[in-house]
């Protein structure tokens, strides 16, 4: 029986996170992010309700040679509204990019309130726990993208 994973757990679970995996797929939409990617996560408390995820290592697409990737995200907690969100840092503190809200949808899992529209495209997220991991699978799906971003984070 899955664990329930309300706010409170998520977010020490999520306070706990250093090390990632993830793959990522284009589905006929050529995009050519097909690859996997193994990583460490150092985790920043900001406060009660921010941490940021500093987090680095190496993706492989299925031919050719590893490069390096850095990201920073943040995930913030609105325990009012019993949700969470994420967004990326690639513009830095003050000029987040919003990715999307979750809220709980059953006992371990959140699942995106709505997609997030950027530009054509949607994004849309789940989160879950399984395993003793946290599991966040994003899907973008537009005019021209339709890929898939699968996230094992672990302690």
């Amino acid at each position: 029986m899955p664990a329930d994973l309300n706010l409170s757990e998520l977010w020490s679970r999520l306070s706990s996170i250093n090390s990632l995996t993830f793959t990522a797929q284009s589905f006929g939409s050529g995009s050519g992010w097909n690859g996997t990617g193994v990583g460490t996560v150092e985790v920043e408390s900001i406060d009660d309700q921010t941490l940021l995820f500093h987090e680095s290592g190496n993706w492989s697409p299925p031919e050719g040679k590893s490069l390096r990737f850095t990201n920073v995200y943040r995930w913030c907690a609105y325990p009012e509204q019993k949700q969470l969100r994420l967004e990326h840092l690639r513009f830095g503190n003050a000029n987040p990019v919003y990715l999307f809200d979750l809220q709980q949808t059953a006992g371990d899992r959140w699942d995106s309130i709505e997609p997030h529209v950027c530009s054509e495209d949607l994004y849309s997220a789940t989160l879950h726990f399984e395993n003793e991991s946290l599991h966040l699978d994003w899907t973008v799906k537009g005019k021209t993208k339709n890929e898939r971003i699968s996230y094992v984070y672990e302690q």
